[in-house]
């Protein structure tokens, strides 16, 4: 009897399998899971990309848009990321690193460095950390540094909520802030890209922004 199994290919490679138990977070375009085999990795599974009837146009206008469809969100932020590396010559160490895609059982996944804790436990976003102390001067002065260093390295954050920001280190041996998601502009004309004038007007109202949102969140003692 000839054997009907099929035959793998080189292409095969395993399904990393997410469970609901794995999932960390949820935003308009992705959903992300913590790599069930990797502590240090995060994987953000796409959405598909909805279009309202009327953006049509707009969007065959994009190419970005038709040519990465769901993979849109992830594109722009390695894009981003590289962009930086390319500019200055250095690995930025205020973003999470693209790692690289996986397959899973959700179908393609981006992995993404995942910031953890001296206990090994995933690293509180900037908001649930507020939540849970008074202001500290020590975050008050890492929330400066981050925007320091976001204006030196001509990056462009889209999206600087307090969500899309991790807290690392501690009181004692310092706060270092980082950035998970948000990274690259998307709109149809770069203008934070093309303008240092407005790239740097702009970081300096989302530093204004940041700094009285965290005050807002932060416990009063």
């Amino acid at each position: 009897m000839t054997d009907q199994r099929p035959i793998a290919s080189s292409f095969d490679r395993p399904i990393v399998q997410l469970r609901d138990v794995d999932r960390l977070s949820q935003g308009a375009g992705r959903v992300v899971y913590r790599h069930p085999e990797r502590s240090d990795l995060v994987i953000k599974i796409h959405k598909p990309l909805k279009v309202k009837p009327l953006q049509r146009l707009r969007t065959a206008l994009r190419y970005h848009r038709r040519r990465f469809g769901s993979l849109l969100n992830s594109f722009v932020e390695i894009d981003e990321f590289a962009a930086i590396v390319a500019r200055n010559g250095k690995v930025p160490p205020f973003a999470a690193q693209f790692m690289g895609f996986v397959q899973t059982n959700l179908g393609p996944g981006a992995m993404f460095e995942a910031m953890v804790r001296s206990n090994g436990k995933l690293a509180l976003n900037l908001q649930s950390h507020a939540r849970s102390k008074a202001v500290e001067q020590g975050i008050v002065s890492a929330i400066d540094k981050l925007w320091d260093q976001i204006v030196e390295s001509g990056a462009v954050v889209a999206d600087p909520s307090l969500r899309n920001v991790v807290v690392t280190g501690d009181a004692t041996s310092g706060y270092r802030l980082i950035l998970v998601d948000g990274l690259g502009e998307r709109t149809l004309i770069p203008i934070l890209r093309l303008s240092k004038r407005a790239h740097q007007a702009y970081c300096a109202r989302a530093r204004r922004t940041m700094q009285k949102e965290y005050r807002a969140q932060a416990q009063r003692p």
